[in-house]
């Protein structure tokens, strides 16, 4: 390995990388501008085939982020309603409920939508754990972030586990998802 890091560490090495990966780049928009239209109507024409019905991998998904935003929307709204004398955290010294949380965040469940939530990834967050990790604090909390989305908190983990079984029996489900979990 630290063979490997010293090779690709060199100058040499890195500027005729850099130019290949350019070129390869650069390539691939030519190929882009030229056979763009015909991909897309070869596309169209192919029976029974969209989005929706073609299979789909995704290899890097991580486990708290492994649902949609609209997935744990209603998941959270679900625990809120069905569970809310649940005590989920100790903070300041004192055990609170879901719905003490949730009152002392001055939110309730109605108020709770995809947009408030703002739990995707974007192109931003891309090789950057850090945003990565900003990004997946639930309206903005990271007290939601540890109550639903961490295996390490007062639950045990049990709101993350159930979630993540509902997701995975959607997948079992779904003839064209998969996902590869880190």
């Amino acid at each position: 390995m630290h063979h490997l890091l010293k090779v690709t560490s060199a100058g040499k090495v890195r500027s005729a990388c850099y130019h290949w990966l350019r070129f390869l780049e650069e390539k691939f928009r030519l190929h882009l501008l030229v056979n763009a239209d015909r991909e897309f109507l070869a596309q169209k024409s192919a029976p029974h085939r969209d989005f929706y019905n073609i299979r789909k991998v995704d290899t890097h998904v991580h486990h708290s982020a492994c649902m949609n935003q609209k997935h744990l929307l209603s998941f959270i709204k679900s625990k809120l309603k069905k569970e809310p004398d649940e005590v989920v955290i100790f903070r300041d010294g004192k055990y609170m409920t879901l719905k003490e949380v949730f009152e002392s965040l001055d939110l309730s469940g109605y108020d709770l939508n995809v947009d408030l939530l703002d739990v995707h990834a974007d192109k931003s967050t891309f090789h950057r754990f850090d945003k990565f990790n900003l990004k997946y604090n639930p309206c903005g909390q990271s007290r939601l972030r540890e109550i639903f989305l961490k295996h390490d908190n007062l639950i045990q983990g049990r709101f993350l586990a159930e979630v993540t079984k509902q997701v995975l029996s959607d997948l079992e489900t779904s003839k064209y998802l998969v996902d590869v979990y880190r």
